[in-house]
């Protein structure tokens, strides 16, 4: 009750003293915390801690997303002002970039895949957890190649396309370790009463990681682009370490969640 007061109180003044959709966003976290913090007055010990657990996900879920919706925002914009895109006398429009991600999507679907489950096979370290926390490592490195084309521009007055390029490879393999696992494993976690729910905040903390993206790339006037870009590959970085050295202890919290497996009853054929 003191957490959603002081949410609602927050959200209050935001509406009066601020703007009216930053009010009404304050509002709807407020409403979605209440909402979870009730359901967790419910759950028994071995859900409150997969519970925690489900909690930890969605914060992944919006750091990731709030970084990598920077390629159609903060992104684009770099690649249309400060990138040379001609390539043999033709300039590529900087919405083509865009283009990079579902390519190397099809390019590496399968074999990140294969990597994981001849990984499990193998007995290694493959749960959904770890890969969420390499796949926010390796989208944040992505950003390291940004920063490179940021320390060009600055040179030389314009950076290569080829920055780009590598930026939204490191991307989309990130994508492909985190994002697939990601609502598969939230589902797992959540209390089977709730899962339907628990489903819709994820596609909520998801928007949520979206309007983070504008945030972080309108603050880009401010501090500038390789501020911007350094910052997220520090802290996606960071933070996908410091979850890794934490992966045993969540793991815990699971209670072997993936690990279990489900029973398949017999068919009866008899009428």
């Amino acid at each position: 009750l003191i957490v959603t007061g002081a949410l609602l109180a927050i959200a209050a003044y935001v509406l009066i003293k601020m703007s009216v959709p930053y009010g009404l966003f304050v509002l709807f976290l407020t409403a979605i915390a209440a909402m979870l913090m009730m359901i967790y007055q419910e759950l028994d010990k071995v859900q409150r801690d997969r519970f925690l657990v489900l909690l930890i996900s969605f914060i992944i879920v919006i750091i990731f997303w709030g970084a990598f919706e920077q390629a159609g925002g903060l992104m684009n914009i770099y690649t249309e002002k400060y990138t040379n895109r001609e390539v043999m006398g033709i300039t590529i429009p900087a919405a083509v970039m865009q283009s990079w991600n579902p390519l190397f999507i099809i390019i590496f679907g399968v074999p990140v895949a294969a990597f994981w489950q001849k990984r499990k096979m193998k007995g290694k370290e493959a749960s959904s957890l770890f890969k969420m926390m390499v796949g926010l490592i390796i989208m944040g490195s992505g950003f390291l190649w940004m920063r490179g084309a940021a320390l060009q521009y600055q040179e030389v007055g314009q950076s290569a396309l080829f920055w780009l390029i590598l930026a939204y490879l490191f991307h989309t393999i990130g994508e492909l370790c985190a994002s697939p696992v990601a609502l598969s494993f939230i589902t797992k976690l959540a209390p089977v009463k709730y899962a339907s729910l628990m489903m819709g905040v994820y596609f909520a903390v998801t928007g949520l990681g979206n309007k983070v993206a504008g945030i972080i790339g309108e603050s880009a006037t401010e501090y500038g682009e390789l501020a911007v870009f350094t910052g997220i590959a520090v802290f996606c970085i960071a933070m996908g370490a410091l979850l890794l050295l934490l992966l045993k202890p969540l793991k815990r919290l699971t209670h072997g969640i993936e690990e279990a497996e489900v029973a398949i009853p017999p068919i009866d054929n008899e009428p």
